[in-house]
């Protein structure tokens, strides 16, 4: 198993966003949490990528705890969320080879001219990525993730904001890195881009986190009939 955690609590004030949250991730899997913007989803990812630290609860992360220790295991994690985490002033290949120093990637200059190659920002390699699109930094953003080779890839709202051929292109990246036996976690509030992203589904709803189905165990039309519905009840609320 890649990832564990359990009972993960958080609370900002008096409002609880996580309450009693279990989610395990294995090898090859993507599992797919549809949730409402305020939901809490970017507070989870946060918390299970180790940006972030629970009230309590526990995180194992192929094997190790990961709150006691999470710059041992940061090395297995990419990490995809709103906010570049970039030097915007810089290009992407000087942010690439700034972040693949830090991990110690082998053969760094052939990793980063395979990634930019990858993400179709070859010709986009030298320059500042404050001129950037949207589309454009999503893609660095999943070159910035997958510059070490983690085994655990999270990505918060991955589609939000791009175009349909943007969309596309984080779809198949996901399929791939999948193949490849990754474990990843992906947050959205799209019911089909979730779907056709996941192999396994989950709604983030009144903080807490309910298990629906495997893709081989639900439809697409079925799923988004029983996410609306869960919807409406916790509008209701």
């Amino acid at each position: 198993m890649l990832l564990q955690a359990t009972k993960i609590t958080k609370r900002f004030g008096h409002r609880t966003i996580l309450d009693d949250v279990d989610i395990e991730v294995q090898p090859g899997e993507v599992v797919s949490i549809l949730g409402p913007n305020g939901a809490g989803k970017t507070t989870l990812i946060r918390i299970l990528s180790t940006l972030l630290k629970p009230a309590s609860g526990n995180l194992q992360i192929a094997g190790a705890n990961a709150l006691d220790n999470p710059f041992g295991v940061r090395q297995m994690l990419g990490v995809v969320v709103h906010e570049p985490l970039a030097y915007l002033e810089l290009t992407p290949y000087e942010n690439l080879r700034f972040f693949g120093k830090l991990y110690a990637v082998d053969s760094l200059e052939g990793r980063i001219t395979a990634l930019l190659d990858e993400v179709g920002l070859t010709r986009f390699a030298h320059e500042r990525m404050e001129i950037f699109s949207r589309g454009m930094i999503q893609r660095f953003m999943i070159a910035k993730a997958l510059i070490h080779d983690p085994t655990l890839l999270f990505l918060d709202e991955p589609f939000s904001g791009l175009d349909v051929a943007a969309k596309q292109f984080v779809l198949d990246r996901i399929h791939h890195e999948r193949a490849r036996g990754k474990g990843i976690v992906l947050t959205t509030h799209e019911t089909q881009l979730g779907y056709l992203a996941g192999t396994r589904f989950l709604f983030l709803l009144d903080a807490r986190l309910k298990s629906i189905a495997r893709k081989d165990e639900i439809a697409l039309d079925e799923l988004s009939l029983q996410y609306d519905m869960s919807l409406k009840q916790h509008q209701m609320k």
